[in-house]
């Protein structure tokens, strides 16, 4: 466990404003030092790498590889550093497979400064997070997947039907089927969570 006068944190969002925003209030935080920060996935990985901080507050939206695949090589190479996921979603499926993965915590981007600290210490505070790679793997089954890649282009259920050569009433059932595993309300919603699992590749 680390004392809280040297939680060191690595900082990854692609927003520059909100990374401004963070610094800044961790800067005026007692306990906490800011010793990197990321605008990609990629990059979240390498100055974990080069820093090994005690925390990583990782956004789950960024360029790069899918967000599970940076947490499995974060704890796979640096298993000391505390994966803290700070978001806007809060969506069963994906919070499962993100914990699955290995992320110690979760904090929301609209958190007051309190509450952040509060996490990255809580984060600090957990055991060596439990990783189930069974529940990492691939939500959708390969046709689901297959779907899934059809909507994201913006076809119709018509249209995925005469490409899959299925009928539209199996691409409903698919349908169906996906936006259960995903927790989806929408045609968009689910592109936008399978995107974040890496079912597909972003749009």
């Amino acid at each position: 466990m680390t004392s809280a006068a040297s939680v060191t944190v690595v900082i990854a969002d692609d927003h520059e404003l909100f990374r401004d925003g963070l610094r800044a209030m961790l800067t005026a935080a007692d306990g906490v030092r800011v010793v990197g920060e990321a605008a990609t996935h990629d990059q979240a990985y390498q100055r974990v790498l080069a820093t090994r901080p005690d925390v990583l507050l990782l956004d789950v939206e960024m360029p790069g590889i899918p967000v599970l695949s940076t947490i499995s090589r974060v704890r796979a190479e640096a298993p000391a550093t505390r994966i803290l996921i700070v978001t806007m979603h809060r969506d069963r499926v994906l919070a499962n497979h993100l914990r699955a993965a290995g992320a110690a915590g979760f904090v929301s981007k609209s958190a007051p400064a309190s509450e952040l600290v509060d996490a990255i210490h809580a984060a600090i505070d957990v055991p060596d997070p439990i990783r189930r790679p069974e529940l990492v793997a691939s939500v959708l089954s390969l046709r689901e997947k297959e779907v899934m890649r059809l909507i994201a282009q913006g076809l119709s259920n018509d249209e995925i039907g005469r490409s899959l050569s299925i009928s539209v009433g199996t691409v409903k059932r698919h349908n169906t089927n996906i936006f259960s595993k995903l927790g989806a309300t929408s045609r968009t919603d689910a592109v936008r969570k399978a995107s974040r699992l890496g079912e597909i590749q972003s749009p």
